[in-house]
């Protein structure tokens, strides 16, 4: 398109990249975490896929890193404020996807 909007859509695959993209972000909305700490709460993903994930997000500006020095060393995640304006726009595609369901399941498996 003539204004740009195709370019700013070329971004958005890379803030849904992976399957645990989505699910880290709701689980920073509630509080920061430690990456132990999101890997309990995920289950099944591996501490590599955990710390891939968490970069990319790191590099869309959507979650900052902390780094605190006490008697060790501890590193927690939270949302940015463009990563909390982000969940808000990301809630409402979740109602959407609730409120839509039915005809989604129609052409893909919702079930996982």
């Amino acid at each position: 398109m003539k204004n740009g909007f195709d370019a700013h859509l070329a971004v958005t695959p890379t803030l849904f990249i992976g399957k645990w993209t989505v699910r880290v972000l709701f689980l920073l909305k509630e509080r920061p975490y430690r990456h132990a700490q999101l890997r309990r709460r995920l289950g099944a993903i591996s501490q590599r896929m955990l710390t891939r994930t968490l970069r990319n997000l790191e590099s869309t500006g959507l979650v900052s890193r902390e780094v605190t020095q006490s008697r060790s060393v501890t590193v927690s995640y939270s949302l940015t404020k463009l990563g909390r304006s982000f969940m808000v726009a990301a809630n409402s595609v979740c109602r959407w996807i609730v409120r839509n369901r039915t005809g989604l399941r129609a052409t893909i498996d919702l079930s996982k």
